[in-house]
């Protein structure tokens, strides 16, 4: 453990569970500027809506393959003790969305859905969780129903997320 005796851990933490509320409150105070540093290096003005909405699918996508042990682990945990988290977790969390949201509201003259936030927003939100499912949980039962390489699951969140956000809906 780190070169540490195992007694220096169990003097700071009473079990390995307890360690995780401190792991995801570190991994969550790195998250935005992490995630704003990555949104960062795309020059977003130079791409239409389908090169702006692939190269957001590339870093969500590397979001949870950088560290993807650690991110399923937290997964796991706040799925089963969601009262272990800050109450401040949701307003936080949005504002890493608000930078991809920032990422692709230049093109809402393309965006045919009446609130082009709201439409991003879900967008994002649907990339995230098929992606967090088929990188962190690919091994279980209802991943591998669908088969893919990260190439195509990439290739299909793209169109997805621009199909999304460029579909007419019949009213």
């Amino acid at each position: 453990m780190a070169g540490r005796p195992t007694g220096s851990f169990y003097a700071r933490f009473a079990s390995k569970e307890a360690l995780l509320p401190f792991l995801y409150q570190r991994y969550h105070e790195d998250l935005e500027p992490r995630f704003a540093a990555r949104l960062g290096r795309v020059d977003w003005d130079s791409l239409d809506l389908g090169a702006a909405s692939a190269a957001l699918v590339d870093v969500l996508i590397a979001q949870y393959t950088e560290r993807r042990w650690l991110i399923r682990a937290l997964a796991l945990f706040t799925r089963m003790r969601p009262e272990a988290l800050p109450d401040d977790l949701v307003r936080r969390r949005r504002r890493v969305f608000d930078h991809a949201v920032q990422a692709l509201i230049r093109h809402r003259r393309r965006i045919t859905h009446d609130d082009a936030e709201a439409a991003i927003r879900f967008g994002v939100y649907l990339v995230c969780a098929v992606a967090r499912e088929k990188l962190l949980f690919g091994e279980a039962p209802h991943s591998r129903v669908t088969p893919m390489t990260r190439a195509t699951l990439r290739a299909e969140l793209v169109r997805t997320l621009y199909a999304y956000l460029t579909t007419r809906t019949s009213r």
